[in-house]
């Protein structure tokens, strides 16, 4: 099994029997800047620290690969309700612990019956810094 990486219970995996990939995964680093009015003069800036860095990624859901999006969807929704933050993997490397702040569903395909077989799902996570709560 070729396990790409995991956020929380989310696996990223590509084998034989499952495909459940990202694409577009970008992570925003940020700092903090003070702005100070100087009268006459152009404001000064001040450094105030680091912000949180946020993270973007769109999940591939389709049931033909093993992914089914109704179990992805029940997985997220289930992870953003407990307000937990969770870590994210990728490649072996740890980008830190995050919150999910927004899940965008985007139903491609579905049965006759109405049962969606392939989904995109983006997220929108912001690093959680501090205990767990």
């Amino acid at each position: 099994m070729g396990v790409i990486g995991v956020f929380g219970v989310v696996p990223f995996v590509c084998s034989e029997g499952m495909v459940l990939t990202f694409s577009k995964l970008t992570r925003d680093r940020q700092a903090r800047w003070a702005k100070h009015e100087v009268i006459g003069q152009k404001p000064m800036l001040e450094w105030v620290g680091e912000d949180l860095n946020t993270v973007s990624m769109t999940i591939r859901l389709d049931t033909s690969l093993g992914a089914p999006p109704v179990a992805a969807f029940l997985a997220l929704e289930k992870m953003q309700a407990s307000k937990e933050p969770h870590i994210l993997l990728i490649g072996g490397e740890p980008l830190g612990r995050y919150v999910i702040n927004s899940v965008s569903e985007n139903r491609k395909f579905h049965t006759g019956l109405g049962v969606c077989q392939v989904a995109e799902v983006t997220l929108g996570l912001t690093e959680y810094v501090g205990d767990l709560v």
